[in-house]
C-alpha cells in the first residue's frame, strides 16, 4: 500500500497511485518502514546551461523516482530524462540529443555535514534540485554530430595566412638555441 502524500499548495497531487512532481511530504511514508511512494516527475528547467555549448531547452524534464522509507529517513532511487542541444566539438555545428540521467539519493534525520547524505527537514522532500543536478551531470562533456565529423568545412571556414607568414620562418626564441644542437632518435 503506497503512502497518501499530504495536500497543500506545495505538494504534489496524487492520480492513481502516482505522485505528479513537487516538495513531497514523506510523513506518512516514514510511519512503516520499507513503504515506497512512485512520484513522477514533469517539471521544466528555463536556462539550464554548462558554458554556452551545452544547454537544456525548455522543455519538460519527464521521468518517475521511488521514495522509500528507511530508518531515519528516506531513499530516491529513479530517472529523468531530458533534452538537450548544443555544439559539435569539431565542426561547432548544431546537435542535440535525448538522455536519460539516474536518480540515487538518501535524505536522513540528522544527516552529517561532512556526508554525501542530503538532510531530511521537516519530512520533506524537494526534488527540483535532484532533477537539476542530475540534468546537468548527464549533459554530454564534448559532443560529437556524428562520430565520423572531420571537423570544420574547409569551404565555409577556409584556413588563412597572411603573405608574409608564408615567406619567413618565425624568429626562434634565443633561450632555446642550445637545443638546436641535439639530434634525437640516434
Amino acid at each position: 500500500m503506497a503512502a497518501e502524500p499530504r495536500r497543500d499548495e506545495h505538494q504534489g497531487s496524487k492520480t492513481s497511485g502516482v505522485t505528479r512532481y513537487a516538495v513531497i511530504s514523506v510523513a506518512e511514508l516514514r510511519r512503516r518502514l520499507g513503504e515506497r511512494m512512485t512520484v513522477a516527475i514533469d517539471v521544466t528547467l528555463p536556462s539550464l546551461a554548462v558554458v554556452a555549448s551545452r544547454s537544456v531547452p525548455d522543455r519538460p524534464v519527464t521521468g518517475s523516482v521511488v521514495i522509500e522509507s528507511i530508518e531515519r529517513g528516506v531513499t530516491v532511487h529513479g530517472s529523468v530524462r531530458f533534452d538537450w542541444t548544443g555544439e559539435c566539438r569539431r565542426c561547432l555545428e548544431e546537435v542535440s540529443g535525448h538522455l536519460e540521467s539516474e536518480i540515487d539519493e538518501i535524505y536522513q534525520i540528522g544527516a552529517p555535514a561532512d556526508s554525501d547524505l542530503i538532510e531530511l527537514l521537516e519530512d520533506k522532500v524537494d526534488l527540483l534540485p535532484l532533477v537539476r543536478d542530475a540534468v546537468l551531470a548527464g549533459l554530454p562533456l564534448a559532443p560529437l554530430c556524428r562520430p565520423d565529423c572531420a571537423g570544420p568545412d574547409p569551404e565555409r571556414y577556409p584556413t588563412l595566412l597572411e603573405p608574409d607568414e608564408l615567406s619567413e620562418p618565425p624568429e626562434a626564441d634565443p633561450r632555446w638555441a642550445g637545443l638546436s644542437a641535439l639530434v634525437l632518435g640516434q
